[in-house]
């Protein structure tokens, strides 16, 4: 197929996909919540084009191999499962919602037969709310989409530097770190639009010094990462004993409350009535899945870092520079978690050092092998990057609708994450791989 139809195809395609999400959200909302249509603010319009835009590229790039699409159907079926399942527990609130139900409809023809039309009015409105699957509604799953987002930020960065053959056990601390440096730069009156470059800047300078301190001072990425992870926590307890968040900035700095708000909306998609218009985390991380799919597989720096995961003795036999590219995805992987953090802190309102962004790493690692990257090295793509990170947000969101108790999510995370490793080596040798 030619290029350029294959690029028309993927794009079109991506931009149905898009309108098919918004409108099929906004079929199930609350009838006296009106937002706007996608094309009527700026705001919206922007990130209803990238979302599509970057579906589109996602799909372009996407390589038709035996292999990706193995993986593909893999993390596609455990999805299907999830959700059909999450699907049937929403099911069954709408169930014991029926005695409610039958009572306010009783309740709504006698207030017809008085002339009461307002508030029979009013009580439809609440009978169709809870005759809606609850697990499918607009606003639930807008949140999803957005912890979705966060969780593929880091799942991408992540997923990258293990297909590079490295790996980062800081993610986690680095976020909290990110995250309250954020909020202490804004507290002490460094402009949010200045503020947000500079923990960007602090993130790939972090990982920076991990990619030299492990291919230059030769120690393993394990113990370098393992190391940072406790550092970073520890700078982030270090430098705010208090949670910073946004409401104080506000009160010592009045004129950052507009640019504090635009921040927020831009990135998170929360306005400034407080309401998750739109899921912006989650398109963010569409845009950076489609520049990572465009580096991978459609340019010769992402060919070097497959081999590099691959076999990084045969890739400095080839004359590829290895230790510049290693540094490169380390830096790249600790700027997407700064990145993280400092949405964490837009989303939030405020942060705890102690405890933000705690376990996040293990959730990176886990969403970039459920999403078909290989532990070894060498494989892996960002569709299925995007789609591991969809995971996690399932699972926890499926234990709230079945109330499993949540202490039960670390075993079933780790269950899950075992039978995709499983499934992967099975796979893996039925084809006579490494």
């Amino acid at each position: 197929m030619n290029e350029k139809v294959k690029f028309g195809a993927a794009l079109g395609g991506g931009f149905a996909v898009a309108a098919g999400v918004w409108f099929a959200t906004h079929t199930y909302h609350d009838p006296k919540d009106h937002l706007p249509a996608p094309w009527s603010e700026a705001t919206l319009t922007a990130w209803f084009i990238a979302a599509a835009v970057a579906v589109g590229v996602l799909a372009y790039s996407f390589e038709l191999t035996r292999r990706n699409l193995q993986r593909l159907a893999g993390v596609t079926l455990l999805l299907g499962g999830l959700l059909a399942a999450l699907g049937y527990s929403g099911h069954q609130k709408v169930q014991e919602n029926e005695p409610l139900i039958d009572t306010l409809t009783s309740r709504i023809e006698r207030l017809q037969r008085e002339g009461n039309t307002a508030e029979a009015t009013d009580l439809r409105e609440q009978v169709v709310k809870l005759q809606q699957n609850p697990a499918f509604g607009r606003t639930n799953v807008f949140e999803k989409l957005n912890r979705h987002g966060e969780y593929g930020i880091l799942c991408i960065g992540a997923g990258l530097l293990i297909l590079a053959g490295g790996i980062d056990l800081s993610v986690g601390s680095l976020v909290g770190l990110a995250a309250v440096l954020f909020g202490v730069l804004v507290e002490k009156g460094v402009h949010p639009f200045l503020a947000l470059p500079a923990v960007l800047a602090v993130g790939g300078t972090v990982g920076l010094i991990h990619g030299l301190m492990v291919t230059q001072v030769r120690v393993q990425a394990f113990l370098v990462t393992l190391c940072g992870m406790f550092v970073y926590r520890g700078l982030a307890r270090t430098i705010s004993p208090g949670s910073p968040g946004m409401v104080r900035a506000q009160e010592v700095w009045p004129d950052f409350s507009a640019p504090l708000m635009q921040l927020r909306q831009w990135l998170t998609g929360i306005g400034a009535d407080e309401r998750l218009g739109f899921p912006g985390v989650f398109v963010l991380m569409l845009v950076l899945a489609a520049v990572a799919a465009v580096f991978l597989h459609r340019s010769a720096f992402g060919r070097y870092w497959y081999a590099i995961g691959y076999n990084e003795q045969a890739a400095r036999y080839a004359g590829v520079t290895v230790w510049r590219h290693k540094v490169a995805v380390f830096a790249v992987c600790s700027l997407l978690a700064a990145l993280a953090g400092v949405i964490r802190f837009l989303g939030a309102g405020s942060v705890t050092p102690s405890s933000e962004g705690q376990s996040f790493e293990l959730y990176a690692i886990t969403a970039a092998v459920l999403g078909g990257v290989s532990l070894k090295g060498g494989e892996g793509t960002a569709v299925g990057m995007v789609l591991g990170a969809l995971v996690l947000p399932v699972v926890n969101t499926l234990m709230n609708f079945a109330k499993i108790p949540s202490e039960w999510e670390p075993w079933l995370i780790g269950l899950i994450l075992l039978f995709g490793t499983v499934a992967d080596e099975l796979i893996r040798r039925s084809r006579g791989g490494r």
